[in-house]
């Protein structure tokens, strides 16, 4: 691969000892040779950084991005640099996550991989959804790493949702909500109602339902090119549209929810030759005693 000597920096500032963190990202790149382009409040904390604003780091020649922080910051991060085609390197502070699997005493190592070309490249489906109104209205979502989510109004009573595959009914719950999800997104919210774990490189989407009414409902896992569609089946209830946890749009029963795999994946910088099964194996302690 090609060694990286220019990254931008993004960095979430209200974890807990960021800045210990960031001393330690700083060093690592100092020994490493590489340069690092914040925006200009982060820059500001360290000569060591060059200001740029973050829809300027390609023009600067930033190779890619660190997010330096937690999975929501990675998130966070995917969703500021969309359109901008440049890979995300996950770098932890505190607990071990998903996405930023790599912890404060790894920082070192991952720089010096980055500097000589030893790591590799991944690209993460990503979900884009488009809600069609009844007067012809649509809006548009951003694009979600983890998940696409309809789910019950604050407060409010449990929703029926139908569910329709490349325009064919399959399916209605009364339920809490439905949770479309990545590969990626398999261990977030979808893991936490029952979902499968899904290896990231699977082409498929993973159809969830939270809460529901029946003990027939289950988790089902559908090609990542299928179109699915959710509507409500409740001419009183509403509802919510959420992307990576935030809250996007209301919608009621006469409008419809379709979303399919977008075609622009986030690429994430990963140590070579790493083993991707360990960040699960840590997080889910899957018998300490046999990970390596």
């Amino acid at each position: 691969m090609t060694p990286v000597s220019r990254l931008g920096l993004l960095v979430n500032f209200t974890r807990p000892h960021v800045r210990e963190g960031l001393e330690a990202l700083l060093t690592a790149a100092r020994e490493a040779g590489v340069t690092l382009l914040a925006p200009p409040e982060t820059a500001a904390i360290s000569d060591e950084i060059q200001p740029c604003d973050i829809g300027d780091f390609s023009a600067n020649g930033a190779q890619g991005v660190i997010s330096l922080g937690g999975d929501g910051s990675f998130l966070a991060a995917s969703h500021a640099l969309a359109g901008a085609s440049l890979p995300l390197i996950g770098l932890n502070i505190g607990h071990l996550g998903y996405l930023t699997a790599v912890n404060e005493e790894g920082f070192g190592q991952m720089l010096a991989d980055l500097a000589a070309g030893k790591y590799a490249l991944e690209a993460r489906t990503t979900l884009s959804s488009v809600i069609r109104r009844p007067t012809g209205a649509v809006a548009v979502t951003p694009e979600a790493l983890n998940d696409v989510v309809l789910s019950r109004a604050e407060g409010g009573s449990a929703i029926a949702v139908c569910l329709e595959l490349d325009g064919c009914p399959v399916a209605r719950w009364i339920c809490d909500g439905v949770i479309l999800s990545t590969p990626t997104g398999s261990t977030a919210y979808s893991l936490s109602v029952g979902g499968p774990v899904v290896v990231p490189s699977a082409n498929v989407t993973v159809i969830n339902v939270i809460a529901p009414h029946t003990l027939s409902a289950r988790p089902l896992v559908v090609p990542d090119t299928t179109r699915v569609t959710l509507r409500i089946d409740d001419e009183t209830a509403s509802a919510a549209v959420y992307a990576d946890g935030i809250r996007q749009a209301i919608v009621s029963a006469a409008d419809r929810v379709e979303v399919t795999r977008s075609p622009h994946p986030v690429k994430i910088m990963l140590p070579e030759n790493g083993n991707p099964y360990l960040p699960l194996s840590r997080k889910l302690r899957w018998g300490a005693a046999f990970v390596r």
